[in-house]
């Protein structure tokens, strides 16, 4: 009090500068602030440029690439040669017959091969059609008319052809069709050529016998192929992202390396009953309340992996090269697009324009080039062409650094 009453000018002075460091300080550092001035940056994210995807993780479980079912008359047979577990290489006998049933059993097989020869005239015949009068249109305003195709073809494959709006659906299901038509015609073969060189029942293939039934007087062979896919299950959501021929990262149980491969196939009817979904479902939770099953296909083979085997999968859904990748809610919508708040050269702020590519879970991954280590900044309103606290910070803000600074810089930032 004395020193007020001794010095009244100079206390007057002390107090008219504090507050009026006290009324810059508020204008300057209030949320709504207008002001031009230095921000203090604490949290932000550097740009460095590369390759960014986006994945679906899935659990997955070895299933064989392809089944195989033989079936034969159980009362034609003298003996069952084979049994569950057995591996079997082509031309093993799988049963042998009766002598006076060979005659019998070569005349059904050669009619079934017939009648495979005749499917495959009609699915020919016509995709041919097909081609004819679709030409190159690739969009026609109505459905395949079936009328116009071969009218011998079943009634299953014509009610699943109306329903096409694109001809090269059809084509694509016509060429399903008649490759599997080939392959069985393939096996008939075989079968043929082997009953009449051995007398009996025998292997078209590599593989492992999986089950042997006999029911109705019927004794059926199922045999696993040696070559093993691994199988997915994808729920609605996921079968929109997942492409046939998309590139995939496997983990193996019992494998030390990792595999790569590509997917396959994808199904298009959600998956009510599958012995491998079944299986899967032992050890992990299937998507629901459907899902669809995806056959994704290793570059490797795994032969010592048995089959029912789990692992995980990852698959590449998107990717970028030469992009960026930033928080998604760090990306600042305006009606002129997407943009990002970043610091420059200079130290100032500026809003950067970006072409986002895609979203992950937590990432935006842009475009559009950035100085390698750009800092990048949380979307909040900021005033451009301000200077940051520090200029193209190196790391974020640490407590010692405030024990650098003193009540000078402290200052300089706030009348500055």
């Amino acid at each position: 009090m004395a020193f007020i009453k001794s010095k009244p000018w100079t206390s007057l002075a002390i107090v008219m500068t504090m507050l009026l460091v006290g009324v810059d300080a508020y204008f300057v550092f209030k949320d709504d602030s207008k002001v031009t001035r230095s921000y203090f940056i604490d949290e932000f994210q550097k740009a460095y440029i590369g390759t960014n995807s986006e994945h679906v993780n899935k659990e997955t479980i070895v299933a064989p690439a392809e089944t195989y079912t033989i079936t034969a008359d159980a009362t034609s047979l003298s003996a069952v040669n084979v049994k569950r577990g057995q591996k079997v290489t082509p031309n093993d006998l799988l049963a042998t017959y009766k002598t006076e049933e060979v005659d019998d059993e070569l005349t059904k097989l050669e009619a079934e091969r017939a009648a495979y020869e005749n499917e495959l005239y009609d699915l020919e015949d016509a995709l041919s059609q097909i081609e004819n009068d679709y030409g190159d249109t690739a969009n026609p305003k109505s459905s395949i008319n079936t009328d116009q195709v071969n009218d011998k073809l079943s009634v299953t494959l014509k009610l699943e052809l109306a329903q096409q709006n694109s001809p090269s659906t059809a084509v694509a299901i016509l060429n399903r069709h008649i490759a599997e038509t080939n392959r069985q015609i393939a096996l008939m073969d075989a079968q043929i050529e082997q009953i009449q060189s051995r007398q009996g029942v025998v292997s078209p293939v590599d593989g492992v016998i999986s089950a042997v039934k006999e029911e109705a007087g019927t004794v059926t062979f199922e045999i696993y192929s040696t070559e093993k896919a691994m199988l997915a299950y994808l729920s609605e959501d996921e079968w929109q992202k997942v492409m046939e021929g998309q590139q995939v990262d496997f983990k193996v149980k019992h494998l030390k390396e990792s595999l790569s491969g590509i997917v396959l196939e994808k199904q298009m009817i959600a998956t009510t009953d599958s012995i491998w979904g079944n299986e899967l479902a032992k050890t992990t939770a299937l998507p629901q309340p459907m899902n669809y099953e995806v056959v994704l296909q290793q570059d490797d083979t795994m032969e010592d992996i048995p089959f029912s085997t789990t692992g995980k999968a990852s698959i590449i859904v998107n990717e970028a090269s030469n992009s960026y990748k930033v928080d998604k809610s760090w990306v600042h919508a305006t009606k002129e697009g997407k943009k990002v708040y970043i610091i420059g050269q200079d130290g100032k702020i500026e809003l950067k324009d970006i072409q986002v590519e895609f979203n992950t879970a937590q990432s935006a991954i842009f475009t559009d080039y950035l100085d390698e280590g750009t800092p990048m900044l949380s979307n909040k309103n900021r005033n451009l062409f301000s200077y940051s606290f520090r200029t193209m910070p190196v790391e974020k803000i640490q407590w010692q650094h405030f024990k650098e600074l003193d009540w000078r810089h402290y200052i300089k930032y706030i009348v500055f």
